[in-house]
Order: C-alpha cells, then structure tokens, then sequence
C-alpha cells in the first residue's frame, strides 16, 4: 500500500536543497482545503525561508532543533477573529496541519508535525518574535525539505484497539 497515509512519516534531517515557490504554494493549498468547524477557515501561514528566522523555530523547543536545517518552516496560524465558537480553531488548524504533512509527502519531501499550541511559553515566545497580534496565535510549525529518507509502510493498524457498539477492553 503506497497511499501518502501510510507511507508519511516524521522526517527530521533534510538536504541542503531549495524547495519552488511552486512547491510552496501547492502544500499551503492543501492545508487550506481541510475542514473546520463552521467552515470558518481559521488558518494563516506564515512562511519561513531565512536562517535567522528558521532558528527561532529551532530554540523555541529542545524538540525543535532540526528546523535551523530545513530549508522551509511553515508556521500554522489561528486567528482567533474567524472563529466563530470559541476553542473550535484547534479542530481545524489540527485537519490543516496533517493535510500540509500529507502534501509534503505527495511531493516527495519529508517534514515533520512541531507542536506549539497549547504550550503558552513556546506560543508567546513566537507572537513576540514575529509580531503576531494576540488574536493571531501559532499552533504548530512544519520544517520540510528534500530528505535522503525513504518513506515506507509501518504497518500501524491494531485490531484491538477497535470496538464496536461498546467499548470493551
């Protein structure tokens, strides 16, 4: 099974290769194709090329330090102004950033899911050092590049972990 489902993983080491404007654009469309509650559309990107500004990413966590390598880091962005019901965001930026992650692959680069949200620490650190608005709040950034990884199956489907009607352990 070649789906990009079952084939997509973390990919944490990239080459020192450019990724097109092209590329770029194609990935951000997916994410802005998933679902969200409401359809509200939550989501903002805010792209990151420059090592100066790839290496904010990097120190932000001790989990984030291959983002200074890759050659693009989108940062995932919730404003708060479209959210009609508050705390529904999460739901859509969570459907945008896995669909970014499935496009990726579907390109034939690896990337990897950094959590932000809802650590308050590494979220305000980010509004500061990009001058995000407080109703702009970072939910996940997503370093990706070419890797010299190979994507293969896991084999992850667990029968018991299925329950039908009713949950039984």
């Amino acid at each position: 099974m070649n789906n990009i489902i079952f084939i997509r993983r973390s990919i944490r080491k990239f080459l020192d290769t450019p990724i097109e404007q092209e590329v770029i654009e194609r990935i951000l469309n997916a994410g802005m194709h998933a679902p969200s509650a409401m359809n509200n559309q939550p989501w903002e990107f805010l792209v990151l090329t420059q090592p100066e500004t790839r290496k904010i990413i990097a120190e932000m966590s001790p989990y984030a330090k291959m983002a200074v390598n890759a050659p693009v880091v989108i940062l995932t962005l919730a404003n708060l102004e479209l959210e009609k019901d508050e705390g529904w965001c999460v739901q859509g930026l969570a459907a945008c950033t896995q669909n970014i992650l499935l496009q990726i692959v579907e390109e034939g680069l690896g990337g990897v899911w950094l959590g932000i949200y809802p650590i308050r620490t590494r979220m305000k650190k980010l509004q500061e050092a990009f001058n995000l608005p407080e109703s702009i709040l970072p939910f996940s950034a997503i370093p990706f590049g070419h890797s010299e990884r190979i994507n293969r199956p896991a084999g992850r489907f667990l029968p018991s972990k299925i329950h039908y009607d009713q949950y039984r352990p």
